[in-house]
């Protein structure tokens, strides 16, 4: 059999879930576990990461049989950083700002790192997107965390 790898893109995607799944399994091990039937805290996290790493070793093997997967074009480190950039604004933001607002700016800055960014069509998201996360975490789910900035709260009467 033929050890040389044909999709480097197979290869890396498995890599990268086993990777994560492993790790996901380690560190849920440190929780108690309990059963099938009196699940504890550590139980679903162990088994979505063994879930995960299996998968990522079939599609490492995989990669090692198939050439459909592709090839992997170089790393592009500024969309990355975009990207990441809108989780840590969205974190930061949540408190201070509130849910519409800190959902709204994670989007635009999400939607910078696209390559066709469109600022029209990135605002028309960010409104739909930060009103749909109202609507799914407050609304339907119940979820109490601060919707607007303390100060536009208070004069608005919210």
């Amino acid at each position: 059999m033929d050890k040389r790898i044909r999709s480097t893109q197979d290869f890396w995607t498995g890599g990268v879930f086993a990777a994560f799944g492993m790790i996901t399994a380690v560190l849920s091990a440190g929780y108690p576990l309990g059963s099938a039937s009196r699940m504890g805290p550590g139980y679903f996290p162990m088994l979505l990461g063994i879930i995960l790493a299996l998968i990522g070793i079939a599609i490492l093997v995989r990669s090692l049989t198939s050439e459909e997967g592709g090839h992997v074009s170089r790393l592009h480190m500024w969309p990355l950083l975009r990207l990441l950039l809108s989780i840590v604004a969205f974190g930061l933001l949540l408190n201070p700002l509130g849910l519409i607002v800190a959902a709204f700016v994670a989007v635009l800055i999400a939607a910078w790192a696209g390559p066709e960014f469109r600022p029209g069509e990135a605002i028309v998201t960010a409104l739909v997107l930060a009103l749909g996360s109202w609507i799914v975490f407050v609304v339907a789910l119940k979820q109490t965390m601060p919707l607007w900035p303390v100060q536009l709260a208070s004069f608005l009467g919210l």
